[in-house]
């Protein structure tokens, strides 16, 4: 199955809200994943910065 955007306004809408909310979610991450999993959001930020640091090693 193929996805075909046909330059319509409303095709390129509909991509520019996706591109926009995936910055949105990526630049936001830590305060939603703690409010997603009721985790302290220091609690986030450690376990990523020890992934990041784990996968430089």
């Amino acid at each position: 199955m193929q996805v075909r955007l046909k330059g319509t306004p409303m095709g390129w809408f509909i991509l520019l809200v996706l591109v926009v909310g995936a910055v949105a979610a990526y630049k936001f991450r830590v305060p939603l994943i703690a409010k997603l999993t009721g985790q302290p959001q220091h609690r986030i930020q450690r376990a990523l910065e020890r992934r990041k640091d784990n996968r430089n090693n």
